[in-house]
């Protein structure tokens, strides 16, 4: 879009240039607009055609001018061609192996949207080793998520083909970040009715509209503007709970982080307690929570039993809290 941009700007101050030293003769030379037009050609194109009226000193100085200025804007205009050409056919490539990648892609996450919370959350799950690719249809912000190496679609996410083009039935999670509350329950309706076992998780710009995207179907609704006052409340009456949930959030700040775990039927922890899990003794875990059959249990005691289904939320250091979650998953 912006080499499309600069060859019209190019053209266009090239059809300035042409009128400016059409005019210019006219003044210098007095000559008649065809022969001064005609003349003005020829000088930028160096066709070498004999002069339409002979030249003054002041119009073979006027005439240089012209050649130079002239062959400069040309040259930038098929350089411009060119470049665009070539880019197109380079992005005609990348398009191909985009899609061939796209259809290898498994248990990945799609995010429709890449403004600036898109860009954030790509990057934030890119960082904890999760693959994401990205819906967008705006052609600047495609053009970053392209930039930054993700794999990204330019396409309506709220079309169903489209997301069969994402993998999305091998999706582990989607998520709608879309500019709109009405694009997002679109997308997720859209979602859901392709009857698919994926996570759905969608941003509520306007928190009334909150309730309607859960009773569609998204499990997880965020709205930016409701969390945000809500943060800024807790920040004035609990500003030390703040900072530990920061410090939670954001590992780097400390080596502590919470992770969820999923109790299998062939996990080494169904049927034992709190107390001989051993969590603690051998991950320096904490059991903050236990959710079980869409319950949340805060602070189970030492003798309560995991079962099968189970949801375990620990607290502890990230590298042992990760090492316990990938022991649970194997």
């Amino acid at each position: 879009m912006k080499k499309t941009s600069r060859v019209i700007a190019l053209a266009v101050l090239l059809l300035i240039f042409v009128l400016i030293d059409t005019a210019g003769y006219m003044i210098i030379e007095k000559a008649a607009a065809a022969d001064a037009l005609y003349m003005t050609i020829i000088s930028i194109t160096t066709v070498g055609f004999n002069e339409m009226f002979p030249l003054s000193p002041a119009g073979r100085i006027f005439t240089i001018f012209v050649i130079l200025s002239g062959l400069g804007l040309v040259f930038s205009i098929a350089s411009a061609v060119v470049e665009q050409g070539v880019e197109s056919r380079v992005r005609s490539i990348l398009g191909r192996r985009r899609m061939k990648a796209l259809s290898n892609m498994k248990n990945h996450i799609v995010i429709a949207g890449y403004g600036r919370m898109g860009e954030i959350v790509a990057r934030e799950l890119t960082e904890h080793n999760l693959e994401c690719l990205i819906i967008e249809q705006d052609p600047q912000r495609f053009a970053q998520a392209e930039e930054r190496g993700y794999p990204v679609l330019r396409a309506d996410a709220t079309q169903e083909d489209v997301l069969e083009q994402c993998g999305i039935r091998r999706a582990r999670t989607f998520i709608s970040l879309l500019s709109s509350d009405a694009d997002n329950v679109f997308t997720v309706l859209t979602v859901k009715e392709m009857k698919l076992d994926i996570t759905l998780i969608a941003r509520a710009l306007d928190a009334q509209n909150e309730k309607k995207l859960r009773r569609i179907g998204a499990q997880h609704v965020i709205a930016p503007n409701l969390l945000s006052s809500k943060r800024i409340v807790n920040s004035v009456l609990r500003p030390n709970v703040v900072d530990l949930m920061d410090i939670v959030s954001h590992p780097r700040m400390l080596d502590l982080t919470l992770e969820e775990i999923v109790i299998h039927e062939e996990s080494n922890l169904n049927g034992l307690s709190v107390r001989n899990s051993q969590l603690r003794e051998r991950y320096e875990a904490m059991v903050v929570a236990i959710r079980r059959q869409g319950k949340m249990r805060f602070n189970p005691g030492p003798d309560e039993t995991f079962i099968a289904g189970d949801i375990v939320i620990l607290l502890g250091p990230t590298d042992r809290i990760r090492r316990a979650a990938l022991r649970q998953k194997q």
